[in-house]
């Protein structure tokens, strides 16, 4: 390599550590938020007992207040969080910087791997990083981004044993697809994928025997699987089933009506074109290209229009807001786009043109397939599985692929609409925090148990001031004193996702304060209200909307009687 090369790609590869890093450090105090109140209470749990990870209660999920029984993912991340606790406290500030390798990881990797896949990496890298996907999840404590590095890894890793057929570096792709599914579950779907390079990627040096092949195999797919048996054994101990199957188990229970089934590969489709964004700009690519690229492009938004209204309306799940024919077009121009692209870098004859691509499609596919058939619901991390093989297919395709003036242009337009909406969903966050604040400092020193109906970050900030959750009816009153007269209990709108009606219906409650909360920002990231749910589409139509609505609407109540028994 010449030294004019090897300083391109020293450059390559600051850019790429910058942008995945510098934009998330303006939010790393940003409040705790969606499903990281449980991955912080496990690492609570493991600092305490660390071989006990999911061995206590907790009220968050109507199935069961057991952890091992309600929290479907694996606890690879709480240890990591654990040791951040005990070394550096459990501020926000802390946990946000403990999660900054992680992106720098996940980009990193998928830059080796653009390079040896799409024969270029800063466009490719640049395009991954500038999706709200990856930024507005890389700027949370969830385990999506965490879990993408170690499978990006894994694939960067398989792609250098390929060139050298080296056993350490298939090692290393053994282990990072172990670490990936421990993080989460999904990230077991790398195995597969390794196994798939193995057989379609043979050493460049040597032509391979059994031996050989199954020596390969132990070292990619073994040792994962190997890990994973031993963690199944280890939680059968422990819980009574292996960790995991529960989820499997869920999985089978789904409701197959054509209602509920439709709704969810359609809002696959609005959530890969809405929380990637880059694929809206391919979809205007090939409306300003040609007459037949603006036939293609009109023809996929007009079916897309159609099956926008005929299906999300009246699907399953209902949201609480009414389906507005802006955003029906938005839901629309977002399926079109995905569905545009989906088209374009699947269609057979670009999917199996070469050993690659056929990678890079049973990738894309595979994803996808789970979004559909698998994930109880669709969300931003979604769109992020589909969008490393995504973009390399669109890289690979000299139709597709950006020049460099698109994307000079494109890149900034689109890491400032990441940015807003990085913005919007920390205000979001911030409001639960800023509530439990104020909340305490109403009460005061005042007598009576304080007590909350809520989720997500309001349980968190709350639980941390000494409330408690109100039990929903089937779990009975074990896990907490009965309410009485003087207690102070605290509701939201938009988080109060267990019902426990029945459990308050029996009580005299006296409004203290409520409050709509308001911001400038009129961008919504997860709202029901405003129709937006990134984080899942049961909350809204669309990952992300335009609107006015009040982000939270909280009050504090306190209990002044018991209503007579027949008025329960």
């Amino acid at each position: 390599m010449n030294r004019p090369d090897s300083r391109a790609r020293h450059v390559e590869v600051s850019a790429v550590a910058a942008l995945s890093v510098l934009p998330l450090l303006p939010f790393l105090s940003a409040a705790v938020s969606i499903d990281a109140p449980v991955f912080l209470a496990v690492a609570r749990q493991i600092a305490a007992h660390p071989f006990d990870p999911f061995g206590f209660d907790m009220i968050w999920d109507p199935i069961s207040p057991r952890v091992a029984v309600f929290d479907h993912n694996p606890p690879l991340l709480s240890y990591y969080y654990a040791a951040w606790i005990l070394a550096f406290g459990e501020r926000e500030i802390v946990l946000h910087a403990a999660l900054l390798p992680f992106p720098l990881v996940a980009a990193l990797s998928f830059l080796g791997v653009a390079r040896r896949l799409a024969g270029r990496g800063l466009g490719p890298a640049g395009l991954l990083l500038a999706t709200p996907a990856f930024l507005v999840l890389a700027s949370t404590l969830m385990l999506d981004v965490p879990m993408l590095a170690a499978w990006l890894f894994s694939v960067y890793a398989l792609l250098r044993a390929r060139e050298r057929c080296a056993a350490g570096w298939q090692l290393a792709a053994g282990c990072a697809a172990a670490l990936a599914g421990l993080i989460k579950y999904v990230g077991c779907a790398s195995v597969p994928l390794l196994a798939l390079g193995l057989w379609l990627w043979p050493c460049a040096r040597e032509r391979p025997g059994p031996r050989v092949r199954l020596a390969e195999a132990a070292r990619v797919v073994g040792v994962p699987v190997l890990l994973w048996a031993l963690w199944g054994i280890a939680t059968q101990r422990l819980y009574g089933a292996p960790h995991g199957l529960g989820a499997l188990a869920w999985v089978g229970a789904r409701r197959l009506e054509f209602a509920a089934l439709s709704n969810h590969a359609l809002s696959v489709l609005i959530y890969c074109g809405g929380a990637l964004l880059f694929p809206l700009g391919i979809w205007l690519a090939h409306a300003l290209r040609s007459r037949s690229g603006a036939l293609r492009a009109l023809s996929a938004f007009g079916i897309a229009v159609l099956l926008v209204a005929g299906i999300l309306p009246d699907g399953v799940p209902a949201r609480r807001a009414p389906l507005e024919p802006a955003a029906a077009l938005l839901a629309a121009l977002h399926a079109a786009a995905a569905g545009l692209l989906l088209g374009c870098v699947l269609r057979p004859a670009r999917a199996l043109a070469s050993p690659e691509d056929r990678f890079l499609a049973a990738w894309l596919a595979g994803v996808l397939l789970f979004s559909v058939g698998v994930n109880w619901h669709v969300g931003a991390g979604d769109a992020l599985l589909a969008a490393p093989p995504a973009i390399l297919l669109v890289f690979r395709d000299p139709a597709l692929r950006p020049g460099p003036r698109a994307l000079a242009a494109a890149l900034p337009l689109l890491f400032c609409a990441s940015l807003l909406l990085v913005a919007a969903d920390v205000q979001q966050r911030d409001v639960y925090r800023s509530a439990a604040q104020r909340i305490v400092r109403e009460i005061g020193a005042q007598p009576g148990q304080r007590w909350f109906v809520g989720h997500w970050g309001l349980q968190y900030y709350l639980e941390r001031e000494g409330f408690q959750a109100v039990p929903p009816p089937q779990h009975g009153a074990l896990h907490a004193p009965p309410i009485v007269p003087g207690d102070w209990i605290v509701s939201a709108r938009n988080v109060s996702q267990l019902d426990v009606r029945s459990s308050l219906s029996r009580y005299r409650i006296r409004a203290v304060w409520h409050g709509a909360v308001a911001a400038a920002l009129p961008l919504r990231v997860s709202n029901p209200d405003a129709g937006a749910g990134f984080y899942s589409h049961h909350t809204g139509y669309l990952p992300f909307a335009w609107s006015r609505a009040p982000l939270e609407e909280i009050g504090l109540g306190r209990v002044v009687g018991v209503k007579p028994e027949r008025a329960w």
